[in-house]
């Protein structure tokens, strides 16, 4: 489970990834303003595939610990509910032993 510094720590790298990312793209805007050229369109492009490609794996990463904690609760659940079974049947056993029911 990440802890809260960590997720700070994320948090401000992602910032900075993003205003950096914001930075490059501005500046490649104005060269394209000026003057525009294949190799600066290429340029962008590339710059805005990074962009979906960096975005996708930012997010996949936040579904999977997503789902981590929600199996993970899941499995706690069940545990809980297994040993709340296990003191159910050990009264269900005592009280059968008190009435000498022999087959247990």
């Amino acid at each position: 489970m990440e802890d809260a510094t960590q997720r700070k720590i994320t948090l401000l790298r992602e910032i900075e990834y993003s205003n950096d990312f914001d930075l490059v793209s501005t500046i490649l805007l104005e060269w394209s303003k000026q003057k525009q050229t294949k190799t600066i369109d290429k340029v962008i492009a590339a710059h805005n595939r990074m962009y979906f490609f960096t975005f996708d794996m930012q997010e996949q990463v936040r579904l999977m610990k997503q789902m981590v904690s929600e199996y993970r609760s899941d499995k706690n659940r069940a545990i809980e509910r297994a040993r709340k079974s296990d003191k159910e049947n050990e009264k269900l056993l005592s009280k059968l032993k008190k009435f000498n029911y022999d087959k247990i």
